[in-house]
């Protein structure tokens, strides 16, 4: 009975939809309207000149090595050296900033990811509580309930997902801000 019911709401809406599109049809309206298009660019980071890069490269190996050590502070001792591989004043400045804002973008890591997933697990709440309307009659969403739940849950595994990327969020924003660093 109730697909009966469905079928015929359908079909009335259906046979209004192309009432209203013969009506349209029947008037045509012609409007010119001047757009402006811009495009921008994210260009990638350039890689170092020959002089950073031979500076840099022996820093990691340290810090590494201290790494596979056990030791504490690597991240601190190559923090404090890597700007002075930069060309100075300037160059030296803007790579201290570079460092002090992926310290501190590395710190808010932890309450980031718990603000971020908190975000999503509301999000998957929400979502089936609207997949739900579907069984007690509501509007039909995303092909049926069984594909509402679906899709419910895969975006709540792309916002997880998105949540557990926060460390490497801090590495390509600080890869970014050392390009724009003046090299040696």
């Amino acid at each position: 009975m109730r697909a009966q019911r469905i079928g015929l709401l359908a079909g009335g809406v259906l046979l209004a939809c192309l009432g209203h599109a013969a009506a349209q049809t029947a008037t045509t309206t012609t409007t010119t309207v001047a757009t402006t298009t811009t495009t921008t660019t994210t260009l990638l980071p350039h890689p170092y000149s020959k002089a950073t890069h031979d500076c840099v490269q022996p820093l990691k190996k340290e810090r590494d090595q201290c790494r596979r050590a056990g030791q504490d502070g690597c991240g601190k001792a190559y923090g404090a050296a890597f700007p002075n591989c930069f060309k100075a004043p300037a160059g030296v400045s803007c790579a201290k900033k570079c460092v002090s804002t992926k310290s501190t973008c590395f710190g808010k890591v932890p309450s980031t990811k718990k603000k971020c997933h908190s975000s999503c697990r509301s999000a998957r709440k929400a979502d089936v509580k609207a997949c739900k309307l579907i069984a007690a009659g509501g509007n039909v969403w995303a092909g049926g309930d069984a594909s509402c739940l679906a899709t419910a849950q895969s975006n709540f595994d792309v916002c997880s997902f998105v949540c557990t990327e926060a460390e490497q969020d801090c590495r390509t924003a600080f890869k970014f801000c050392v390009a724009n660093c003046e090299n040696l």
